[in-house]
């Protein structure tokens, strides 16, 4: 998936593997660090920034978002029963030159200043779905109308009823309709007024706290630091670190599932701890040579980053 294609326009050395190089990019999702300061081992500067720009432009970390809760759904089970959506504040001190116009906006918890909404569509576990880029200046109702509609995996046709789980900003008729439209339960508290206050905790006609998984996921989407803040000055530079986080946010959740259930008791499953060379395997990336080349710490090579459970 992520190897392109393309004549070469001129003879010179071979181009350097991907394996590295995809390493070296969640090294700067995590750490949030500048390009000028990525180690030697993951490759050039210029080359490590070269081939990013020609993966997002082919869209190869969306298609990789795409095949991961394949593989989740699987092992786990993806909760479509229960979403959740919200948004989340960015900021981009780089203002309009971090991207399209619309790319940024006024962010009014940050006195006018520039910054972008990160909308985030989740599962009931917090499972990323989609999510909606767009200036900071814009309502959560209006941006909300993206988020069905940009959703990796499509969800499965004999489902139970599926329920929208959205705070009080998202009051609005548009937003039930919306829900409605997609075959969603919406599951909006009513605005506070004088007329009709907040019910108290505890009573029946108050919501039940199942919101909080939106929060944890743009918890672990925040945990890249890289994603804090957006700094990139290409607009299409800033999605695909959000989809790369995705990718890896799903992929932990299945590192755990390590015991395989089998007639002898628990079976011996090997699940890696680190995910660029198992990732990198499924998503179809040469990973031949991976034992000289080294984690974003240098400490350890891929090919021990294997975990062996033993039999109970």
């Amino acid at each position: 998936m992520l190897v392109i294609n393309k004549p070469r326009k001129k003879s010179g050395r071979p181009a350097w593997d991907a394996l590295p190089i995809f390493s070296g990019l969640i090294w700067l999702a995590r750490t949030g660090r500048q390009w000028r300061q990525l180690a030697r081992w993951y490759g050039p500067q210029s080359t490590v920034h070269e081939r990013f720009c020609a993966w997002v432009e082919h869209d190869c970390f969306r298609t990789a978002w795409a095949m991961v809760p394949e593989e989740y759904d699987q092992e786990l089970g993806t909760l479509w029963e229960w979403q959740t959506a919200d948004g989340s504040m960015l900021k981009a001190p780089l203002g309009k030159g971090a991207g399209a116009p619309e790319a940024t906006g006024r962010q009014p918890t940050d006195r006018g200043r520039a910054g972008c909404k990160r909308t985030l569509l989740t599962d009931a576990k917090g499972i990323p779905l989609s999510v909606v880029l767009c200036g900071a200046n814009q309502h959560d109702s209006t941006v909300l109308s993206g988020a069905p509609d940009a959703v990796v995996v499509a969800a499965p046709v004999e489902q139970e009823q599926r329920r929208l789980l959205l705070d009080r900003g998202y009051d609005t008729p548009a937003c039930r309709q919306l829900a409605m439209d997609q075959g969603l339960v919406a599951h909006i508290p009513k605005t506070s007024a004088a007329a009709q206050p907040i019910p108290a905790p505890g009573d029946p006609q108050r919501h039940p706290p199942r919101r909080s998984v939106v929060e944890v996921g743009h918890s672990w989407f925040n945990r890249f630091r890289r994603l804090q803040t957006r700094w990139e000055k290409r607009q299409d530079l800033h999605p695909g670190f959000v989809e790369l986080a995705a990718c890896l946010i799903i992929w932990r959740k299945l590192v755990p599932v390590a015991r395989l259930k089998t007639s002898s008791g628990w079976a011996l499953k090997r699940v890696s701890l680190y995910c660029p060379l198992r990732l990198g395997k499924m998503i179809g990336m040469n990973t031949e040579g991976g034992d000289r080349y080294k984690h974003y710490d240098g400490s350890a090579a891929y090919r021990a980053d294997e975990l062996f459970l033993p039999q109970e």
